[in-house]
């Protein structure tokens, strides 16, 4: 009991550095923890599966009928199942419009390959194309208390039984968003031939070699392509799809590194910290020696100090994370319940084990080791390099983040200005059925085009922010190149301010063949040999008769691609399409006449209006969180760094007050001991910065390479990220030692 009431009267006689301490632990227990916890969730996904070891997808679409040859030709392919492409749904149940999310059409098999738990149904329901699974939350949306079970629902006006409910798949699941699982049975023959609208997934037996397996696959395939370069398929393994078409390994690494940044600042701040009290603490360690502790007890009493620092940060830390937590799960994706899971906790508990021994018992073992009747100013001058070591990478790590940061906040700004080649101010969309029995899109669109305050309207089967991608052929079937496509009607290009460079520009009669394509298009046609008319893609033959000016369609992450415009046909059943139109007056008042008129004309109701501008901005959401994190984890770095400055430059001017006090009795200027005490820093910090303009220019290249369009790591920029830094430093250091300076040299030399 004495020994834990010497130890906290000893912490509060050094209070200052006690606080520092604590504040430089508690961020460094923060963003370890967040940061390290967020890398094993990421590195984690799916691999609660029985068996996720051997489960692939076969990449990236299949047919179906060639699904079925793969589990009747391969014996290494235990289980197979499919999955369609994402459908998003809206169900009627009681005369309740009710928002499904998105749903997948699935087999019998689903649920044997992965190990999502089945509340209640057998899966055999889904042998029947009438019966569907829904999710626990979505059961309980529609159904509320009721059993969802035998319980009727429409669907694109056809009635659907739920057959049974699942368990919410885990939010470290690849498909976890997945709210619906609607029959395969029903699919026709023509369906289950067509490549782009499902995805194959296989059980390989243990001993399996996955290479092999891949092989054969190829090989079935290949018996069915008539093409001479048919397209290569792969086999992914299930763990690896969320970092690969999720938020990637970049993500991962950066975080990682910066998190691992963060916490080495902070456990070398500490370990300055206390270095820089080696003075004060010899006079402590030389009593405890003199009255017979050996070195041991001196570790363990230094040592314990840590423990209980460490405590004290630990429930900071704590209740930082509590506070912040609507925001932190926001920055996550993912709320605390599902983010920690038992691997994450136990990363915690490995790493603060480890920043406690690793700050603890650095300084504990240094001030164990000096001997008693070691004169103290030789001590402290001896430790001397530790300090200069630490915040040499310490002014390498501030350098390092702050110019990352300018990196990343000046490539989202420009992914955020970036002109798309077409007016997006004023674009509004929505979405909305037509086809039997709801009104034709040529009806709705001149309705719509009737208010006076829209300007001009169109339909197309998706946005050009999203647009799919397929194979363009010869007339020998031989695959020319990858283009991009969209359905849309003639109004399009009119609505989004796209010339016409050459060729046709008239009405495209619809079942022609005959379609508009993009500058990109014509020239990757006329620079390639193989191309010869007509052409394919997909299912359909098209003869090119007009060309358009470029504009960016799909993601920044692509360059510009080659596009073709096909007419959007009247459908003869119901589908839903996106009407896109411009308004410069959508004022709340003209809001309610547009959705009034809206469910006039189309005959529906719960529309939703979105601005186009907004939809291209929450495209690159991960960008602009990995933005906050950057700029979190710097500003972290930076009160970090300034705490041990402040530190180090206290201790130094400590130590050479009665040398200032001489210098200014023999006539130096406030100027020339400024500079004096500047210089060390001064030549620590410019030995650091290229280092950290290095560890910056790579990682931010690392980065950048994601992006087709991107900004140029100019010298400027980085030059600027050295001058921020630099700036910093010499500001802390001019602060704190102002005082020092200004000391009369009578004060400082009266006990001589």
């Amino acid at each position: 009991m004495k020994r834990i009431l010497y130890l906290f009267r000893g912490l509060l006689h050094s209070k200052g550095n006690t606080l520092t301490k604590i504040v430089s632990l508690t961020i460094g227990l923060s963003v370890g923890i967040l940061a390290f916890g967020y890398c094993v969730f990421e590195t984690g996904y799916d691999n609660f599966h029985k068996d996720a070891d051997r489960i692939y997808r076969v990449d990236y679409h299949l047919p179906l009928t060639l699904l079925e040859e793969i589990s009747r030709e391969i014996p290494e392919v235990e289980l197979t199942t499919a999955l369609s492409s994402r459908i998003p749904a809206t169900y009627h149940y009681k005369e309740h419009e009710i928002y499904g999310g998105e749903i997948r059409l699935a087999d019998t098999s689903f649920f044997r390959l992965f190990s999502f738990r089945l509340l209640s149904g057998d899966p055999q329901a889904l042998r029947h194309p009438d019966k569907l699974f829904i999710s626990e939350k979505l059961a309980h949306i529609l159904f509320g208390q009721e059993d969802p079970v035998g319980k009727e629902i429409i669907y694109n006006h056809q009635p659907l039984v739920v057959g049974g409910v699942y368990e919410n798949f885990p939010r470290n699941s690849f498909l976890m968003y997945i709210n619906a699982l609607h029959s395969l049975a029903g699919v026709s023959e023509e369906q289950k031939s067509a490549r782009e609208d499902y995805s194959g997934y296989i059980r390989i037996s243990p001993n399996a070699n996955p290479q092999e397996v891949k092989q054969k696959i190829q090989a079935i395939i290949d018996r069915h392509t008539t093409s001479e370069q048919p397209e290569q398929y792969a086999l992914h393994p299930l763990k690896e799809l969320h970092l690969k078409y999720g938020w990637g390994y970049t993500s991962v690494y950066l975080v990682g590194f910066m998190g691992l940044a963060i916490v080495i600042i902070s456990a070398l701040n500490y370990i300055l910290i206390s270095i820089s009290s080696l003075i004060q603490k010899n006079k402590e360690i030389a009593i405890h020696k003199i009255n017979g502790a050996n070195s041991a007890h001196i570790f363990r009493i230094f040592f314990q100090e840590t423990v209980v620092l460490a405590l004290l940060a630990g429930a900071l830390t704590y209740g930082i994370l509590a506070g912040c937590q609507p925001f932190l799960e926001e920055l996550l994706y993912s709320s605390y319940a599902d983010f920690f899971n038992l691997r994450v906790w136990t990363t915690i508990g490995l790493f603060f084990l480890g920043m406690v021994f690793f700050t603890g018992g650095i300084p504990a073992r240094i001030f164990a080791s000096i001997p008693v009747l070691q004169i103290f100013r030789q001590v402290s001058l001896h430790r001397r390099a530790w300090k200069y070591i630490l915040l040499w990478i310490q002014f390498f790590s501030t350098c390092l983040l702050l110019t990352l940061l300018l990196i990343f906040s000046k490539q989202y700004n420009y992914l955020m200005n970036k002109n798309l080649g077409y007016e997006t101010r004023d674009l509004y969309y929505t979405q909305i059925a037509c086809g039997y029995p709801y009104p034709s899109l040529t009806s709705v669109r001149d309705e719509i085009k009737r208010l006076p305050f829209i300007t001009d309207a169109a339909f197309v089967h998706t946005l050009p922010l999203w647009t799919p991608r397929t194979t363009v052929c010869n007339s020998e079937q031989q695959a020319i190149f990858e283009s991009s496509y969209l359905y849309a009607d003639d109004g399009l290009l009119r609505l989004l301010e796209i010339p016409f460079v050459e060729g046709d520009t008239t009405h495209l009669p619809a079942a022609s063949g005959e379609v508009w394509v993009n500058e990109k298009f014509r020239d990757r046609l006329a620079a390639n040999p193989q191309a010869s008319s007509p052409l394919s893609l997909g299912a359909h033959t098209v003869t090119p008769r007009g060309v358009f000016r470029d504009f960016q369609v799909a993601s920044l992450y692509v360059a510009q691609q080659p596009l073709v415009i096909f007419p959007l046909e009247e459908p003869d059943t119901c589908h839903n399409y996106y009407l896109l139109f411009k308004s410069s007056q959508m004022t709340a008042e003209n809001m309610t006449v547009w959705k009034e008129k809206m469910q006039e004309v189309c005959k529906q109701s719960n529309f939703h209006l979105w601005y186009y501008p907004y939809t291209h901005q929450n495209a690159y959401g991960a960008e602009k969180d990995m933005c906050t994190t950057v700029k979190i984890i710097t500003y972290l770095a930076l009160v970090i760094v300034l705490l041990g400055l402040f530190g180090f430059t206290g201790d130094e001017v400590a130590r050479r007050t009665k040398e200032i006090a001489v210098r200014k009795v023999n006539g130096a200027s406030v100027l020339s001991i400024t500079l004096l005490l500047l210089r060390n820093i001064c030549l620590l910090a410019l030995c650091a910065l290229p280092f950290g303009l290095a560890g910056a220019y790579y990682m931010g290249s690392y980065w950048l390479d994601e992006f087709a369009w991107r900004i140029p790591l100019s010298v400027w920029l980085l030059t600027g990220g050295a001058a921020i830094t630099f700036g910093v430093i010499v500001g802390t250091v001019l602060l704190k030692s102002r005082q020092g300076i200004k000391t009369q040299p009578a004060e400082a030399l009266k006990n001589e």
